[in-house]
């Protein structure tokens, strides 16, 4: 039976049959939520639900839509057991069957995308240590990680509405104006975590190292982009992430509760132009975001 898994930004296709059951994990009790554990990683599984469940509440009160979802934060051994096969220790993803896959340890994927703090401006790399540095004075990205949990929980979302999002760019690009407005709304301490990270990204990535820039080769190659190309899916990613605060800074939390109503009443795929059209209609911002993209 053919599923996607939604990686971040990516859907990967596969032929795969996904057993429901989680013997090896544990399940948190005294709540509703399904959400599961490796052994000896409640001390991480609790913030992570936190967040996911603050979320969650949120988005049921905007959309007045019920997500049904598990929620697994994974040691390296049970990932094997319960993630998609295709995505690599640390990845977070949603799954069509509701499934949403977070690490539970500080990882290489993790380590391998900070920006090298020597080879960035200094304003940059202190930036990243101010933001990103944990309790043993190492620099760790487990603190953004932490809310891309919610990131997929909008997936969830989008998912259990059936919205129409029309591009695969737009569906990644939508998730995180809503994870954006979310934090903005309700946790703006946590913007810096959101946000200096995929900045920093955007801002020093090395161009001539991606195969892929613009918002067709998305639409087109993600597939090959998620298989073979990690350091370019990881620079779409922070991409999102920048222009989605950036729409949010013009447009408030409206312009997600806009972009939602209109992505969910156009049932039937639009065009460029049309799409275009839209975006322009919804808020001026999202259609710049787009003409703009490759400058």
């Amino acid at each position: 039976m053919k599923q996607q898994i939604i990686i971040l930004t990516l859907l990967l296709v596969t032929n795969l049959t996904f057993a429901q059951k989680y013997d090896s994990l544990q399940k948190m009790d005294g709540i509703e939520q399904n959400v599961y554990y490796s052994e000896n990683a409640k001390e991480h599984a609790v913030p992570i639900f936190n967040n996911v469940s603050k979320a969650e509440s949120f988005f049921e009160k905007k959309f007045n839509v019920h997500s049904n979802y598990d929620l697994l934060i994974l040691n390296p051994s049970d990932w094997k057991l319960y993630a998609h096969p295709n995505a690599i220790y640390g990845i977070p993803h949603y799954l069509p069957d509701g499934r949403l896959v977070v690490a539970s340890e500080n990882n290489h994927f993790w380590k391998r995308i900070i920006p090298p703090l020597d080879q960035i401006p200094p304003p940059m790399a202190e930036q990243i240590k101010k933001t990103y540095t944990d309790e043993t004075g190492e620099v760790s990205l487990m603190s953004f990680f932490y809310l891309i949990a919610i990131h997929e929980l909008c997936h969830s979302f989008l998912n259990s509405a059936e919205v129409n999002t029309q591009r695969n760019w737009l569906s990644e690009l939508f998730i995180n104006i809503m994870l954006h407005t979310y934090i903005a709304e309700n946790n703006p301490e946590l913007l810096p975590t959101l946000t200096v990270f995929p900045k920093v990204m955007v801002q020093t990535f090395p161009r001539e190292r991606l195969k892929y820039t613009t918002l067709d080769d998305f639409q087109t190659k993600y597939q090959d982009i998620a298989q073979n190309h990690p350091d370019n899916y990881s620079w779409y990613q922070s991409r999102f992430h920048y222009v989605a605060g950036q729409i949010y800074d013009s447009g408030g939390a409206g312009v997600m509760e806009k972009l939602w109503t209109a992505l969910l009443n156009q049932k039937e795929k639009l065009n460029d132009q049309e799409l275009t059209d839209l975006l322009k209609e919804t808020n001026p911002a999202l259609e710049q975001a787009i003409v703009n993209w490759n400058e």
